[in-house]
């Protein structure tokens, strides 16, 4: 069986969002709309090659969720899971490249056919963060949002425009991850018609460097990377930075071949530095430490990642990727609802165990979404419409 990940030259992992790999769970390998006939080998190769991003992925998307649970419940959580963005981002930049570098440049598919591709991409899973966002914010006794301004970022959210600023919130405070899921879409746009050009290798060094400079300002001036593209006018504008950045580092690991030259790394490499990225537990100077994460370090963890040989099956692997994408869209709403739960309960409950079962809530709303609404969804949009 075909599925919508599984053809040559077609993007196979996330970008915030993406791979419906192989996975040993029947019920979560739903088959999404197919585009090519034969897959081939090569296309097996490529596809092995770069199974161990999905791992990454996963683990990155489980580290946000932490971060909001332990800022909800009020925990102490000494890690930077912010950065899991910029490594979504990278690897975001790297993905693409794989997938349609070749073709955009060819012609063999238009930049609006792509643009179509990325908006079935991430569309439903849009919807239903949106959903699940206003629910969170109305059921408790007292609701976080007014009501008068539930619509304002509900359209906001849905059009991927920051109307919560408007409203004295954060950009997207309906579901605040959909803030990247904006900027993701952007960058999506920006690649599929400049991808069409070429440039010269020192362009494409002078850019990187340029975006790297002015990263360098944004985190001394918010004093670490945490708020920008959400917290304020200012820091979305800096968002295009932070996204620009880790996109371009991504597209050109793979334009380069940098993951070619490192020959074959052993998985433990690249797992245990994105660890110790997200959960470095010394304290540092936020800005600094940000900063060499981002523009150094994690484009050595997706290389490195990207190097890593297809040996064996990772069934777990492949789920965590399938489910990485609808787990970082679901489990701020989820995590709220806990939190009122919790409230409602008025602590006559262990707080771990409502920790732990919110967790489990979480994943298990995320992968019922992805088997029964986003992976069917998508699977008729691509019939539907003309995705070549």
């Amino acid at each position: 069986m075909q599925r919508f990940d599984q053809r040559p030259g077609e993007e196979r992992l996330l970008t915030t969002s993406d791979s419906v790999a192989r996975s040993a769970f029947p019920a979560a390998a739903y088959p999404g709309p197919s585009e090519a006939q034969d897959l081939g080998h090569g296309a097996d190769q490529a596809k092995g090659r770069f199974i161990f991003l999905d791992e990454l992925r996963g683990l990155a998307a489980l580290s946000v969720v932490l971060l909001h649970a332990s800022q909800i419940f009020s925990f102490r959580l000494n890690s930077h899971p912010s950065l899991a963005v910029d490594f979504f981002f990278c690897l975001s930049g790297f993905v693409l490249a794989n997938g349609y570098d070749q073709k955009l440049k060819s012609g063999a598919l238009g930049s609006r056919a792509f643009f179509l591709k990325r908006v079935v991409r991430l569309y439903p899973m849009i919807v239903a963060g949106v959903a699940l966002g206003v629910l969170a914010s109305q059921v408790a006794l007292t609701p976080s949002v007014a009501l008068a301004d539930v619509s304002i970022l509900a359209v906001g959210a849905l059009l991927l425009l920051p109307l919560g600023l408007l409203a004295g919130q954060e950009a997207f405070a309906i579901n605040n991850p959909l803030w990247s899921l904006c900027f993701e879409m952007v960058a999506s746009v920006a690649y599929g018609y400049v991808a069409r050009r070429r440039f010269h290798f020192w362009y494409e060094m002078a850019a990187i460097a340029l975006l790297a400079a002015a990263l360098f300002q944004v985190v001394m001036l918010e004093g670490g990377i945490g708020p920008v593209g959400f917290a304020s006018w200012r820091a979305f504008f800096e968002g295009f930075i932070r996204v620009g950045f880790s996109f371009l580092a991504g597209v050109l690991i793979f334009r380069w071949k940098i993951y070619h030259r490192v020959g074959a790394v052993p998985p433990q490499i690249p797992l245990f530095v994105l660890i110790a990225v997200l959960f470095f537990p010394f304290a540092v100077p936020s800005d600094i430490y940000d900063f060499i994460c981002i523009a150094v370090i994690i484009p050595i963890v997706v290389t490195l990642a990207a190097a890593v040989p297809q040996s064996a099956e990772r069934p777990f692997a492949a789920y965590l990727g399938q489910l990485s994408y609808p787990l970082y869209i679901v489990h701020l709403p989820v995590i709220q609802l806990g939190d009122q739960f919790q409230n409602f309960t008025d602590g006559s409950i262990p707080l771990s165990i409502t920790v732990g079962g919110t967790f489990l809530v979480a994943v298990g709303v995320a992968h019922l979404l992805h088997v029964c609404f986003d992976a069917p969804l998508r699977a008729y949009l691509g019939r539907k419409f003309p995705l070549n």
